[in-house]
């Protein structure tokens, strides 16, 4: 066996034994992904050398039967598309020469051939690339990729020199060098950290005034109105609505954070919307019937299923019932319809359009760009007085984002308030 496949072998081994050994947390992440980048260059190396600084191929196929294949090659390229980080190598003139898997999934498009400016348009990305033409030195950056979900990945090139030469004199090295790059996504430790930080500071704005009335009552109680029955009861009263509400808020910041940290992983299962609706209906009705509202749903016939996770599908649908039942007014209607469109603005292709429409008092202009942020109120006081937490339409938002969807609010002051869910068509598998 050579030398570079036992250097594979090796580290190979090294990576199964940090996984059996359950490293976990940022310590994995880092070990995984400097073992993967290794691996990445000695496979690399294997193919170059066997292949007479041929090029990787592009695809993992391999040749139609008959044609000679280098083993080496076949290797390095099926070692290097089981990466799960996208992994491209670039000539020296920036051009792709070899792509894995992974890079054209997270790209959507078929790369071999094209400037990495083309597809690629991140300022620090192509920096680092000028950097490393000119100094030959391995660059890193964090670039955040647009979407409908901005994900965060750690971005890295190393320069490559074709294995069985010496290194060349500076203004030699134009056709002489490859350059590696590898993207890790880091979404979800910049999430967690994020999430952290929110956390705390939500926290401690939003349960000051509960906790500070809670103290505040407790002292009365043990003495002014210690013996005042009357006081007692309705100060208790207060209390049990006020660790209500802390309890509500509590659970609302869990669920928010679990939602923020799967967002830039969509769900895959197919959802009957339509289904998960008149579930939602039955659920509401008791919560309509305490303030005297009807609830009215219309669904088109033979709706397509869309690729959603069934509980988060039913947590949008309760939050915007309830909003709408709670702002709507008392004896209000509130109107409830699916169907299928053809065409939504930011979604390609047939979509599913769920409308909640209330009879409230609306929602002035000014607020409607704002509603979906953090313990954001139009009405701060009326919102507390109904049971509000101000994270319900942020937990919405999150979970629509989730699902590649897309969350549209219309209003007129005085004449009621429509919140619209589009959530897109899976196409057909070929």
């Amino acid at each position: 066996m050579s030398s570079f496949r036992l250097i594979l072998l090796g580290l190979l081994i090294v990576i199964a034994i940090t996984l059996m050994l359950g490293v976990t947390g940022q310590v994995a992440s880092a070990w995984i992904e400097a073992v993967a980048i290794v691996c990445s260059i000695a496979a690399i190396a294997v193919g170059w050398t066997a292949s007479g600084s041929k090029p990787l191929p592009a695809a993992a196929n391999p040749s139609p039967a008959g044609d000679t294949v280098d083993e080496s090659m076949v290797f390095s390229t099926a070692l290097l598309n089981g990466l799960p980080d996208p992994f491209l190598l670039l000539d020296s003139r920036r051009r792709v020469i070899f792509a894995n898997s992974a890079a054209e999934s997270l790209f959507n498009r078929g790369l071999i051939g094209e400037d990495i400016a083309l597809f690629l348009r991140q300022p620090g990305a192509l920096a680092a690339i000028d950097a490393i033409q000119a100094e030959g030195e391995e660059q890193s950056t964090e670039i955040n990729m647009p979407g409908s979900v901005v994900r965060t990945f750690l971005f890295r090139a190393t320069r490559l020199l074709d294995p069985r030469m010496p290194p060349p004199p500076r203004i030699l090295t134009r056709n002489r060098y490859a350059i590696a790059i590898s993207l890790h996504d880091i979404t979800h430790i910049r999430h967690a950290e994020q999430m952290r930080a929110d956390f705390v500071a939500n926290v401690s704005h939003e349960l000051r005034t509960p906790l500070g009335s809670l103290v505040g009552f407790i002292e009365t109680l043990q003495g002014p109105a210690s013996e005042d029955e009357a006081a007692r009861t309705r100060f208790l009263g207060i209390m049990q609505r006020e660790a209500a509400r802390m309890s509500r808020l509590i659970q609302d910041l869990l669920s928010l954070s679990r939602i923020e940290l799967d967002e830039y992983t969509p769900p895959s299962d197919l959802i009957d919307v339509g289904a998960v609706l008149k579930g939602v209906k039955e659920a509401m009705q008791p919560r309509a019937e305490q303030r005297s509202a009807t609830i009215k749903m219309t669904i088109a016939d033979d709706l397509p299923k869309v690729a959603g996770d069934r509980d988060q599908l039913i947590e949008i649908f309760q939050n915007l019932v309830d909003n709408a039942i709670k702002y709507g007014g008392t004896n209000g209607t509130v109107e409830i319809s699916a169907r299928q469109v053809d065409s939504v603005p930011q979604i390609v292709g047939p979509a599913i359009v769920v409308s909640v429409r209330d009879e409230g008092p609306g929602i002035p202009q000014e607020h409607i760009p704002r509603i979906t942020e953090r313990f954001y109120r139009v009405d701060s006081a009326r919102s507390r007085e109904l049971g509000g937490t101000g994270l319900g339409l942020a937990i919405v938002k999150h979970i629509v984002n989730r699902h590649r969807g897309i969350l549209t609010v219309t209003s007129k002051e005085g004449a009621g308030s429509t919140f619209t869910v589009s959530f897109p068509i899976p196409r057909p598998a070929a």
